[in-house]
């Protein structure tokens, strides 16, 4: 199948850009997913790569080389995004740990308050991240300090999506932060405060 996918992608992509995205969405999802998995650990940042992965394929769709793979081509952009993504995490972590062992202990107010404005932009970079709905939801519990179910009678939802959501976000928010030093007294209270 996957064979001739790639043989008659082109024409497909000619006559029908709409279809030819589906059949290489149906056909290659659970491939790159797999391998997005692997390599950062954490089903819903991997489901956001292999999104941004089909977002780029839909934009460039009509300008793919007609002698190369499809699927090469998906692992590629897929490549890059964990790159990208290591490489922004490997900067922010530099950043908060330089932050923490360069303080002397006359400037430790300073150091939480730069350790937690590091914490709260990584939070806040992740929230951005979140799916509609949960960003919503989470915002509406953080932001405007609404009760569960005051959030499900403004959406209508029930109120077991509106805690199955939050429960979401916050597994999302901690799987973000547990990469940071755990040795820092801060961490945990900025968790309490924060999550």
């Amino acid at each position: 199948m996957y064979e001739e996918l790639e043989s008659n992608f082109f024409l497909i992509v000619k006559l029908d850009k709409a279809k030819a995205f589906g059949l290489v969405f149906d056909a290659y999802w659970n491939a790159l997913y797999k391998q997005a998995c692997k390599k950062v650990h954490c089903n819903d940042l991997a489901q956001d790569l292999v999104q941004d992965v089909f977002v780029s394929l839909w934009d460039k769709i009509e300008l793919l080389d007609a002698e190369g793979s499809v699927l090469a081509y998906l692992f590629a952009i897929l490549r890059n995004k964990i790159l990208k993504l290591y490489e922004k995490d490997e900067v922010r972590l530099r950043y908060a740990l330089s932050v923490t062992s360069s303080a002397s202990p006359s400037d430790v107010h300073s150091q939480n308050t730069l350790l937690e404005k590091e914490l709260k932009a990584i939070i806040d970079i992740e929230v951005t991240r979140m799916p509609i709905r949960m960003k919503e939801i989470y915002m509406l519990k953080k932001e405007d300090d609404l009760s569960i179910r005051q959030i499900a009678e403004e959406l209508s939802l029930s109120e077991q999506t509106v805690k199955n959501q939050l429960q979401m976000a916050y597994q999302r928010l901690r799987a973000k932060i547990k990469n940071y030093d755990s040795s820092l007294a801060l961490l945990a209270l900025f968790i309490a405060k924060h999550l």
